[in-house]
């Protein structure tokens, strides 16, 4: 007598996801990463334009469109809510989507202030959902080859670390109009606009994971080269404390801004034993706009150059790159939401970056550098140790 042959497991239903909101970031990246991510379902799309809802019908079959937030939210097909609207609303929605039972990924910037942050987690913490941030330029090809080197200690003792995102003019998301606006929202204060909290809610979190949370200094100024409430232009200096055996810590640059017809690297760092020397961006977001999604490496003319002082000289030498992967966030949700893995982006670490966003702007307010205080004994932090740093 021979026995059936067992059944294989079914797979566990695929998770249902709702999208707030269908500008860039709904459409460009949270509705292709969803769609390409194994687990994860498109259900539904809210956005308050009918011409953004017809487009993401056009985009993907199937799905449900929302004229509410409220009717987003009640759609018993979703499970997770993503959060990709203006600034200003994150904590609101994200907040609101957790009272309502969903699991929640809000896109940078996480939110405007500490306290708003605090609110946010605290909300996610008493519905007892899942709650992440997009920082998906943690999978940049860029980030992931200096994080790599720096580890590696091919450049020895770091001294100085500068990370760059400028152009020349606005960009799109700039120019674009916003109902009756002649300018689109990342124009205004008001929706918590500007370059250094958009481009700097990535360069900030880098600089935590690579550096650690708490410098023992911050300064920064902005420029207003237009007639607009936010700033042209912009940096920002993090000073950390030396560590074992050092005599001075490192210095950490963050710069952002549209005055730059000749760009600045996107990573110059110096160290003890030679420098990094790195132009352009990760290509992922480009490559999305043509749908193209999965790892990636730097395009070959932005490709790092190392060069190291060896035998009385200082030589270029090799570097192996890193492949970016956005999927790789989405897969972790995936995975956390199902209880198979421990969430890659949590926001009490985001929320350390947002703490030195806002110190900065602070100091480019009042024209001072700003003195921090260290972490609290035995205060657990997320940072990527530095060779001959005692983080």
């Amino acid at each position: 007598m021979t026995s059936a042959p067992l059944a294989s497991p079914r797979p566990p239903p695929p998770i249902g996801v709702g999208i707030a909101g269908y500008g860039l970031a709904g459409r460009v990246f949270h509705a292709t990463l969803v769609e390409h991510t194994p687990g994860l379902r498109l259900r539904a799309v809210f956005s308050r334009t009918a011409e953004r809802r017809a487009q993401a019908a056009r985009e993907h079959g199937g799905i449900t469109l929302h004229h509410s937030y409220e009717a987003l939210l009640d759609d018993s097909q979703v499970d997770l809510v993503v959060v990709a609207t203006p600034h200003h609303t994150h904590e609101a929605l994200v907040v609101q989507a957790a009272e309502a039972g969903k699991h929640v990924v809000v896109d940078k910037i996480m939110c405007l202030t500490v306290a708003e942050g605090e609110r946010m987690i605290e909300a996610a913490r008493r519905a007892g959902v899942l709650f992440s941030v997009f920082q998906n330029r943690r999978w940049d090809s860029d980030y992931l080859t200096v994080r790599a080197v720096l580890q590696s200690g091919m450049l020895g003792q770091p001294f100085v670390v500068e990370s760059a995102v400028t152009s020349f003019g606005p960009s799109p998301g700039y120019r674009n109009p916003t109902s009756d606006r002649p300018r689109g929202w990342r124009t205004y204060a008001e929706f918590g606009g500007g370059p250094m909290r958009d481009w700097g809610a990535h360069l900030f979190d880098q600089a935590v994971q690579l550096a650690g949370p708490y410098p023992v200094s911050v300064y920064a100024d902005l420029q207003y080269r237009r007639d607009w409430d936010v700033e042209t232009a912009g940096t920002a200096w993090l000073r950390y404390p030396p560590g074992a055996g050092e005599r001075e810590g490192l210095r950490y640059s963050i710069e952002t801004g549209s005055i730059s017809a000749l760009p600045k690297p996107r990573w110059l760092i110096r160290g003890s034993e030679g420098a990094y020397l790195q132009y352009g961006r990760d290509g992922q977001e480009a490559a999305l706009h043509r749908g193209e999604v999965g790892p990636r490496l730097m395009d070959a003319e932005h490709a790092p150059r190392v060069v190291r002082y060896l035998e009385g000289q200082v030589r270029d030498v090799a570097v192996e790159q890193v492949s970016g992967n956005y999927l790789a966030y989405y897969e972790n949700v995936a995975a956390a939401v199902r209880g198979e893995a421990a969430l890659a982006v949590e926001p009490a670490g985001v929320l350390e970056s947002i703490r030195l966003l806002t110190e900065a702007l602070d100091s480019a307010a009042c024209g001072e550098v700003i003195g921090l205080r260290p972490p609290a004994a035995g205060l657990e932090t997320s940072q990527v140790a530095l060779p001959g740093s005692d983080l």
